[in-house]
């Protein structure tokens, strides 16, 4: 899923970042009879195990894709445990530390399909041009580029103002994103450190 594989943090963040999406694979099982109640019960299966942000329910029903973000790798090998139980015939990706991956995948009993990897930016001397790595490990979380570097600012501003809370500017910041992969707690955290910085 290359829309969640340029998250950027320092490895101990990232260990509490992980996005788990389902999707139809088009012309192969898109069109079964009952390929929508499959994609619904993954999404029921995401939604139990407690996500810190999930695409809308409304969008199960009409999306080829699901998505979800977790903040602990215990409540995603739960949601693969049930999925591999329940074998539903959809293809699942999940994004994150791929040594945490692999990790849970062997618990369960399954292999690595494939892995993919962001290689950074480059652009040389116009890298200065580029948010702060901070800002970064917020608008990154947004593969769709719907959490802008300004969006950022201002909330960080809006709040040493005391004008809203850290918790209220997450919940902003998170919102565009309708694919549901923002990590809502992660933005607290990063928030805050922006805001005592």
């Amino acid at each position: 899923m290359t829309h969640s594989l340029h998250r950027k943090g320092i490895e101990k963040d990232l260990k509490e970042d992980y996005v788990v999406l389902a999707m139809f694979a088009a012309g192969i099982n898109e069109h079964y009879d009952d390929s929508r109640q499959r994609f619904i019960r993954i999404g029921e299966i995401m939604k139990k195990n407690n996500p810190v942000n999930i695409m809308s329910e409304a969008a199960w029903k009409v999306s080829p894709t699901i998505t979800a973000t977790f903040d602990d790798i215990e409540s995603v090998r739960n949601v693969i445990l049930q999925l591999k139980k329940e074998d539903l015939g959809i293809s699942i990706v999940v994004s994150g530390l791929i040594s945490e991956i692999k990790n849970v995948l062997q618990e369960v009993g399954l292999n690595i399909h494939t892995v993919h990897f962001s290689l950074g930016i480059f652009g040389g001397k116009k890298k200065e041009l580029l948010p702060t790595d901070k800002i970064l490990e917020i608008t990154t979380m947004c593969g769709h580029h719907t959490v802008s570097p300004q969006s950022v600012t201002h909330y960080v501003e809006l709040i040493k103002k005391g004008k809203t809370t850290i918790e209220k500017a997450a919940a902003k910041l998170t919102k565009p994103c309708v694919c549901g992969i923002v990590n809502t707690a992660r933005v607290i955290h990063i928030l805050n450190s922006l805001v005592n910085n």
